[in-house]
């Protein structure tokens, strides 16, 4: 689910920012009902790369430990990654190359979020706020001796309001995926994607939006096909984030008990199977 970052709000910060290489991020979370841990370590080798390992561990009677080591490069007018995971012995290449004047794209997005009222009209109007991209993805497993291929386009337009749509097409698989992003307002994001598979003829459609109630709160819900709805509410406090989630069963709505008629006893077990899951997360930000 895309959120309402508009890419270039932040130009006017990085701006005047000092140079953030060698910064870096440690993560490590511990889900002790499944045995398990994950962690990452991303480091920000230079102003345009960027290094990432992630990786899971499981315990038990057959533990395990897979890595995923990823590197990538984002310039102005392109941007690539490779990436290479034990899970499989997999190893894939990514690229997107941005079409247009991308220094003059760049320098509308500044005038609209750093500059005066009149400048930021002026960049509305001068409609140089469109951005067409396009972009391929290659890997091969070689444990299972397969690869894949797939190829994508993207226009972004970024003025006054943040919008996005995005193809998504693999050829070998016969998937199509079409993505649809629109900022209604400043704090309010909507987001649908459709998926299709052109052999099996399967189809899933999926919607959500974000609302961001305020600089430390926010709330999502998503709805598709095959999950149901989801609903999210993040806040922050201090230097704790709570994290509360609800998932609800698409099947269930109106439906009685399995083995039972709606006016029977068990249909309310219909009604219980309406919360799939139930969840709350607490992080601490050292």
């Amino acid at each position: 689910m895309s959120g309402w970052n508009t890419g270039s709000a932040g130009d006017c910060k990085a701006a005047q920012a000092p140079d953030s290489t060698g910064d870096y991020l440690l993560l490590a979370q511990m889900y002790p009902s499944l045995s398990s841990m994950t962690g990452s370590y991303i480091l920000r080798r230079s102003e345009s790369s960027e290094l990432s390992i992630s990786g899971i561990s499981t315990a038990g009677a057959q533990p395990d430990l897979q890595l995923v080591v990823q590197h990538a490069i984002n310039r102005r007018r392109w941007s690539g990654e490779a990436m290479l995971g034990t899970s499989g012995r997999v190893f894939g290449l990514r690229g997107q190359y941005n079409f247009g004047d991308v220094r003059e794209l760049d320098k509308a997005a500044r005038a609209y979020y750093c500059g005066s009222s009149e400048e930021a009209k002026q960049a509305v109007c001068g409609k140089t706020h469109g951005r067409f991209s396009v972009g391929s993805e290659v890997y091969y497993g070689a444990q299972d001796a397969s690869g894949g291929v797939s190829v994508g386009a993207r226009y972004r337009h970024e003025l006054p309001l943040f919008s996005e749509l995005t193809c998504v097409v693999n050829p070998i698989m016969g998937h199509v995926s079409l993505a649809w992003t629109q900022q209604m307002r400043p704090s309010v994001c909507a987001a649908a994607r459709y998926d299709f598979n052109v052999f099996s003829l399967s189809s899933e459609l999926a919607v959500g939006a974000e609302w961001q109630l305020d600089r430390n709160s926010m709330v999502k819900a998503r709805w598709s096909d095959s999950q149901g709805l989801r609903v999210l509410a993040d806040t922050r406090i201090g230097s704790m984030v709570f994290s509360m989630g609800l998932a609800i069963n698409s099947e269930g709505f109106g439906s009685p008990g399995l083995g039972g008629s709606a006016n029977s006893p068990s249909s309310s077990v219909g009604v219980k199977r309406l919360v799939r899951s139930f969840g709350l997360q607490l992080q601490w930000f050292l």
